[in-house]
């Protein structure tokens, strides 16, 4: 178990087995903060290939799942939980979708296909909080549920002018509802981002880490 820092917030992250899944999962959870109210909730959920024979076997990558409950998670947060995941090397057979020449998705109603399920992204101004927002949500016909993911990015002149992206740092995603995504969609949207040159790093920001003992 280890607890990350950023931004006077702590995130508890823990790797394990679980059993009622066959799998092998990556969770973070944000700590209960002073009011009560439960934080973000992530979990990577990688199959076992082999649940009844031997050691942990990664399925493909195109049949990892990611859990996200509700809840804002910081960039620096979600960026170093996809990179520890990624170094782990149980993310085998993973096709990425790149985006060519560093060009990002167009603005809106990009339609992504994976299985049988439909998902659609949008990109859009979000007046509310002046920034530029990344939507991605799945088509359900005739549903009531409202989940989806947005990433907010701080617009650094929201006076006038075109947009200007603020730091990195200053970047959330925003869960709504309760919802488990194909890992292969999930880091679709997050390379799309990045390849619209929003998500300004400066520098790498090193989170502090604490390892906590059972």
């Amino acid at each position: 178990m280890e607890v990350w820092h950023h931004d006077g917030k702590l995130y508890e992250v823990n790797s394990y087995y679980s059993l009622p899944d066959d799998a092998w999962q990556y969770e973070l959870a944000g700590l209960t903060g002073a009011s009560g109210a439960a934080g973000p909730y992530v979990a990577i959920v990688i199959p076992d290939a082999t649940p009844d024979d031997g050691p942990f076997t990664p399925r493909p990558a195109q049949h990892a799942l990611v859990h996200l409950g509700g809840g804002q998670l910081p960039w620096p947060i979600l960026r170093k939980l996809i990179e520890m995941v990624e170094s782990s090397g149980d993310l085998v057979e993973e096709q990425r979708n790149a985006f060519p020449g560093g060009k990002p998705f167009p603005l809106s109603l990009n339609v992504w296909n994976h299985d049988d399920k439909q998902f659609e992204v949008n990109s859009f101004h979000l007046s509310e909080t002046d920034s530029w927002c990344y939507e991605l949500y799945e088509v359900k016909p005739e549903t009531e549920d409202n989940d989806y993911i947005d990433l907010q990015i701080p617009d650094a002149s929201p006076e006038g002018g075109p947009f200007v992206p603020s730091p990195a740092r200053q970047v959330t995603l925003a869960m709504h509802g309760d919802w488990l995504i194909p890992w292969p969609i999930f880091r679709r949207f997050i390379d799309g981002v990045r390849a619209s040159g929003d998500l300004v790093e400066i520098g790498r920001e090193v989170l502090p880490t604490q390892e906590l003992s059972d």
